[in-house]
């Protein structure tokens, strides 16, 4: 039986905006690197400029952790580049791949994570969106119906006081700094 290799991606926002709601995927992306002990993440040009950490142990998937340099909204540009190299970096017989994208999710309570298929609704999510049409563009999606090509990692930071959908209080929220009980 093939081992798989997985590419766990992060979207988020660059700095000044690390630790807002909206990068929560990247905390929990250097969260896993420091629990499961795997190298530091670095700055890779091979990978879109995203940071990268590849690890491999014996008795657990090949993990490649990729943390997106670009803005939330337009990652899946960036994202396809490097999923593309970590395809290239391999032959179908090391493993089967896998694509686990994590992100910051509104409609999950705040530290609560929800796994649903990649190709399910993006929920207004505009980094998903990217993501979806830049895999579906390249072929990579295998179609919007059967939703096995990747999966999603929803990192629950819930909705503003009200839970209102107002553009403008929900941009400021998800751009909020992430609180000590948040982090």
């Amino acid at each position: 039986m093939k081992s798989a290799r997985l590419f766990i991606a992060s979207l988020g926002n660059p700095s000044p905006h690390l630790t807002t709601r909206h990068s929560a995927g990247h905390v929990l992306l250097r969260a896993l690197q420091s629990h499961l002990n795997l190298p530091s993440l670095k700055k890779s040009k091979s990978f879109a400029g995203g940071l990268v950490s590849l690890g491999a142990d014996v008795g657990r998937p090949e993990l490649t952790l990729w943390h997106s340099p670009s803005l939330m909204n337009i990652s899946g540009v960036a994202l396809l580049k490097a999923y593309k190299q970590f395809l290239s970096n391999a032959t179908p017989a090391e493993g089967i791949p896998g694509l686990v994208i994590l992100h910051d999710e509104m409609e999950t309570a705040p530290g609560r994570l929800k796994v649903r298929h990649g190709a399910t609704s993006a929920r207004g999510h505009n980094g998903i969106k990217s993501v979806q049409q830049s895999l579906l563009s390249a072929g990579l999606m295998g179609g919007l119906a059967d939703g096995a090509s990747f999966v999603k990692v929803g990192i629950g930071i819930g909705r503003p006081a009200g839970g209102t959908r107002e553009r403008d209080e929900v941009s400021d929220y998800v751009l909020g700094q992430l609180r000590g009980e948040e982090k």
